[in-house]
């Protein structure tokens, strides 16, 4: 089983904050092309990145993102979804 942090949440929070992909981009110094793969899945964020994104909008892990497991020989995806009392990753 492998693990997949995907940024579920990021379109949602940059929307409400009022900024366009480009704007986000500059801002996290990253490129413009990183948001939207992003956004749309094709590119997960690695660990920097999670924690800037979270600082950036105040913001906590479960707002931006999600965790899936997902099975390598049939492709199957199963979220995961934080329980009380257990550390989410950064």
């Amino acid at each position: 089983m492998n693990l997949e942090v995907r940024a579920t949440g990021l379109r949602a929070m940059r929307q409400k904050h009022g900024l366009t992909q480009r704007e986000l981009a500059q801002s996290l110094g990253v490129s413009q092309n990183y948001i939207p793969a992003l956004e749309s899945g094709a590119r997960k964020p690695g660990p920097q990145l999670r924690q800037l994104l979270m600082r950036h909008f105040g913001c906590g892990f479960e707002e931006l993102f999600q965790v899936v497991m997902v099975n390598p020989e049939t492709s199957q995806e199963q979220v995961l979804t934080p329980q009380h009392g257990q550390r989410r990753p950064a």
